[in-house]
């Protein structure tokens, strides 16, 4: 008979203390005050259906991936935040393992070919879930750990569930339940980790108290995401979302149709596809910001010419100060005209206002360093760079250019954000770096 089924470890998994102490009782630690008063919680979400449709391998595959999305938007919030709290305890707990966001990444990109839309209640709840645990890493960040405590117990209920997931929806660890495997067989190491750390944590009953108080919270949230995960809701009230591309987009418009969402990805493939630096440089959240900035420019075309150039002038900046050369936008927005066009011919002449914003583009690319200079630079920069390593790095002569050609038109930090990543020592040759700080200084001497 196997253990009792729950997504968190509190009642399925002794304390690292409790295991060295169980002849020996000490003073109540601060890991068994939360399991202690988390255990009410825990009973009651564990009787939801949710969890019985799961054990019984009759989950829908929606409801599973709209739990992935969920916990993507909750651990990707801690993960932003562990680099911004002040405290340092917390942060050192908050930064603690491997990337359990990075899992669920890997997870959702096994199910994007299957366009699952969103259940509009529970993007709602993680949305809400992750505005409070923003909050409390500004204003009171060690209650922050209650949060922390809550999300990092799924690694020892998920372990039990494993099973269940694998079975009912085919996959494996590397197919859609690395969440669910989380550490593998170092999952009791790092939960006994945790747990030390937790408890060398100096808190009074005042503290602890409000400790627990955010952990309540926390099985609040997850709660109501779960109660809203199963049944499934009706067909009307799951659209297709930001969030449901990427987790960390916020709350932007993208198309209602599938098939525009399905052209935009694929134009975030084939843009990634010309430019490896992308995949290099920002890899998998690379990829989900590419998706959902690619939603998003799909939902433009029901505007007028000047302001889709409007929107696409001010993207285009952001994403120029952050590494990703306008080219790079000129480019998604050309593929994404010929697979939104390829997807509905009936609405050419709609999607044909997107090729105003790549004109408009085009001629910002080309207005400080002509076509033909650029391509000039591009291939002085592959003959000294091996053809770009053998393709590996395809492009990148294009992007030094155009950054360049960006700075000339206002952004301050289009090369800069660029050429430090493309001359890091640790990352690329001498004879590379030498090549990239040549042709940013060629352009900057050809720019007009």
């Amino acid at each position: 008979m196997r253990a009792e089924s729950g997504i968190f470890w509190a009642n399925t998994f002794p304390h690292s203390e409790e295991m060295s102490t169980m002849s020996h009782p000490v003073t109540q630690t601060l890991m068994d005050r939360l399991k202690k008063e988390a255990e009410p919680l825990h009973t009651r979400l564990e009787k939801l259906p949710f969890f019985a449709a799961l054990s019984q391998e009759t989950l829908p595959l929606a409801s599973y991936v709209n739990q992935l999305r969920a916990f993507a938007t909750a651990f990707g919030t801690l993960e932003h935040e562990s680099a911004t709290v002040l405290e340092p305890s917390v942060r050192i707990v908050l930064g603690l393992g491997e990337s359990r966001f990075t899992h669920l990444l890997r997870d959702l990109c096994c199910f994007d070919p299957q366009m699952i839309p969103e259940i509009g209640a529970v993007r709602r709840q993680a949305e809400d879930m992750a505005a409070r645990m923003r909050i409390l890493a500004i204003e009171d960040p060690v209650s922050l750990l209650g949060y922390v405590y809550a999300l990092q117990g799924t690694i020892l209920g998920n372990r039990v569930h494993l099973p269940d997931v694998q079975r009912s929806f085919k996959i494996d660890s590397g197919s859609g339940a690395a969440f669910y495997a989380g550490y593998g067989a170092k999952t009791d190491e790092y939960w006994g980790g945790f747990a030390g750390l937790m408890n060398s944590f100096d808190a009074g009953e005042e503290m602890a108290g409000k400790i627990a108080g955010s952990a309540a919270e926390a099985f609040g949230f997850l709660e109501g995401i779960h109660a809203a995960l199963y049944p499934l809701p009706a067909p009307d009230a799951m659209t297709f979302t930001a969030t449901s591309l990427n987790p960390e987009a916020g709350n932007h418009p993208v198309p209602a149709h599938p098939h525009e969402i399905a052209a935009a990805l694929a134009a975030g493939r084939l843009c990634r596809g010309e430019f490896p630096y992308f995949e290099a440089r920002y890899g998998e959240r690379g990829r989900r910001f590419t998706d959902s900035d690619a939603a998003w420019l799909a939902s433009l075309v029901g505007l007028t010419p000047p302001l889709i150039i409007a929107q696409v002038a001010w993207l285009g900046s952001v994403l120029a100060s952050r590494g990703m050369p306008r080219v790079t936008l000129e480019r998604q927005l050309y593929y994404l005209h010929e697979e939104l066009v390829a997807a509905d011919r009936k609405k050419q002449s709609e999607y044909d206002r997107l090729l105003k914003a790549v004109s408009w583009l085009e001629q910002e690319r080309t207005r400080h360093i002509s076509e033909q200079t650029c391509a000039s630079l591009c291939q002085a920069f592959a003959r000294e760079t091996d053809d770009e390593l053998g393709g590996a790095m395809k492009g990148t002569g294009r992007l030094i250019v155009s950054a360049v050609g960006d700075e000339k038109a206002g952004i301050a930090a289009a090369v800069a954000s660029l050429e430090g990543w493309l001359t890091d020592s640790g990352r690329f040759s001498a004879k590379w770096c030498d090549a990239v700080r040549e042709t940013v200084a060629q352009a900057r001497s050809a720019a007009l």
